[in-house]
């Protein structure tokens, strides 16, 4: 295959990919060490036009302002075209994946970016995709930023959910969601669902032992092992679901009991804290000062209280007894920080026994 041929089927394979311009193309060649001037890549789209495209596909030339040229591969099929709300869809979809997603699986994203492309291609997919990198954005607050194997341990839990094979857990990092103390590792899991909450990608599912749920964070897994030994899941997706509605998010409740909770919130606060979900039995009432009452029943944990603490002083536990007296407590001791001048210690003081 001569020079030429080689520098065609390069241009074509990267058209495959996306529109381009001739600055486009002068970038590409430079990263790829082809030495070519503009003019030869004219000549090269034209020849391209002209002879190698299939005849399902067409090369087109946009003309946008200050006679911008772009070109582009459209192809020919009889799918329904998207509409501009299609597409504004999938990029919603695509820009706000959480970070360890998005960071982890950029290969495969890239190929559905492709797919669309091509499918689409008479859509300006491609063109709403371009805009969205600068209009559509997410603050990946909250969210991972180390991801070392993180796309293998996500597919290796989907493998055994979806199999329904046990895991081994084997040793794990620190604790988002106050597991019991009794929960020593290595552990036999069975892994029913994958979860996510808080900007974490959380695999939920039952100790073998004694059939206790745990939710862990995947970042938090350090070592495992698949097996091939059967469980049966449909009963553990029903446990999963009862066990999970009697907490304050996601966070192991301190004890077996379900409270019926109530919290005034300032009327600024509870105007907002209104519009969100936080628990399926979650109800407002909007009192005759302009505050509002929330009320919901369901265990205590610490993301209940830690829950509660981010809305300082414009939120206020009416009941039970118990909770009120965890928040004051826990108040008492972070003023004592800055009163005594005390050095931090780790402390989760809701972590079950």
């Amino acid at each position: 295959m001569s020079e030429k041929s080689k520098r065609l089927m390069m241009i074509y394979s990267r058209l495959k990919s996306g529109p381009v311009t001739i600055d486009m193309l002068q970038n590409w060649a430079q990263k790829n060490n082809i030495q070519i001037s503009a003019r030869t890549f004219y000549r090269d789209l034209y020849d391209l036009e002209n002879s190698v495209i299939p005849s399902n596909e067409k090369l087109v030339v946009v003309i946008g302002e200050k006679n911008r040229k772009t070109w582009k591969l459209e192809y020919e099929n009889n799918e329904e075209p998207l509409t501009e709300f299609d597409i504004n869809s999938y990029i919603l979809f695509q820009n706000f994946l959480p970070l360890s997603v998005i960071s982890s699986r950029k290969n495969s994203l890239g190929k559905i970016v492709r797919l669309f492309y091509q499918k689409h291609s008479k859509s300006q997919f491609e063109h709403f995709v371009n805009v969205a990198k600068l209009q559509i954005k997410s603050s990946h607050f909250y969210e991972g930023t180390v991801f070392t194997d993180y796309h293998k341990i996500l597919d290796d839990c989907i493998w055994s959910i979806q199999n329904k094979r046990k895991m081994q857990l084997i040793s794990i990092n620190y604790d988002y969601t106050s597991l019991s103390k009794k929960v020593a590792f290595p552990q036999i899991f069975y892994p029913v669902q994958i979860l996510y909450h808080r900007g974490v990608v959380h695999v939920s599912g039952f100790i073998e032992d004694d059939c206790q749920l745990v939710v862990l964070g995947l970042d938090q897994i350090e070592q495992y092992k698949l097996t091939n030994d059967l469980f049966e899941n449909n009963d553990y997706v029903h446990h999963l679901e009862v066990a999970l509605s009697k907490r304050f998010g996601i966070t192991q409740n301190i004890n077996d009991e379900v409270y019926e909770i109530e919290i005034i919130l300032s009327e600024r606060t509870g105007r907002f804290v209104t519009k969100l979900f936080w628990h399926e039995t979650q109800q407002f009432e909007k009192l005759e000062n302009g505050n509002f009452l929330m009320t919901m029943n369901c265990g205590i944990n610490r993301e209940l209280i830690g829950w509660i603490f981010q809305w300082m002083s414009n939120a206020k536990v009416l009941k039970p007894d118990l909770l009120k007296d965890l928040v004051a407590e826990k108040y008492k001791e972070m003023v004592q920080l800055y009163e005594e001048d005390k050095s931090l210690i780790s402390n989760n003081s809701y972590r079950p026994t």
